[in-house]
């Protein structure tokens, strides 16, 4: 069955938008930018390139790169057929078994990167999903080979994510951002493993020092939510 020709790409992509706020307010209590916001050229397109240690990962970079900010993206996305309306939102397919549709996805990258320099393209290098108990995993992307095929002027973003518990019923969600480079030194895996560690030293402290700030507001746990001392007296005799 074709899909529905009368739906707009303005409206699948609002939808679209929406089902991920959703997953992310259902999935995480809040998500906090750790550091302060990267400097980015308006004129220079981007590589983000980040680990890959849960199952949001793709959600918590639209939220970094769409709505914080404020650039188009595009995401090279394994499992793109079995969720198509990412494409609403810059997914693009690219099949570990399936060559030719890997090269139209680069191709159409670079195109795009070329066309809009505010245009960020999201990696994740490790190729995998990963246990974040097992640490960064080996980079499978050839940096120096793709930066060779990408625009002269596109620089190059670490983003380290991390899922912890701050006491409450759901996780927090930190993301933290590196220095940014002309080109790749060889450095990628030291450079995420150096963000990753901060984020394993980061404690809820950052909230009221100024060091990490809210993007994102998600469910509040039931002990946030709830206040039930009102019925202290009647259970007071059973205690």
């Amino acid at each position: 069955m074709s899909a529905p020709t009368y739906l707009s790409a303005s409206l699948v992509r609002r939808a679209t938008e929406a089902l991920i706020r959703r997953d992310l307010r259902q999935a995480f209590r809040r998500i906090v930018w750790i550091g302060s916001k990267p400097d980015l050229p308006e004129n220079r397109p981007v590589v983000l390139y980040a680990n890959h240690h849960g199952f949001h990962d793709g959600h918590l970079l639209w939220l970094l790169v769409r709505e914080t900010l404020g650039r188009p993206f595009v995401l090279w996305m394994e499992q793109w057929d079995r969720a198509p309306m990412f494409a609403s939102v810059g997914a693009l397919p690219f099949p570990p078994d399936d060559k030719k549709r890997r090269f139209r996805t680069l191709r159409e990258s670079i195109r795009r990167l070329n066309e809009d320099p505010q245009t960020v393209l999201i990696l994740f290098p490790e190729g995998e999903l990963r246990s974040p108990d097992s640490g960064l995993g080996p980079l499978q992307t050839d940096f120096e080979q793709l930066s060779r095929l990408l625009p002269d002027d596109v620089l190059w973003l670490p983003v380290a994510l991390r899922s912890t518990w701050w006491g409450e019923d759901r996780p927090t969600g930190l993301i933290a951002t590196g220095e940014l480079a002309t080109m790749p030194f060889g450095h990628e895996a030291e450079n995420l493993n150096t963000l990753l560690h901060e984020l394993h030293s980061t404690s809820p402290d950052v909230l009221e020092n100024s060091t990490g700030r809210v993007v994102f507001e998600g469910r509040k746990s039931a002990n946030e939510r709830w206040n039930l001392s009102w019925l202290v007296p009647l259970f007071r005799r059973w205690t």
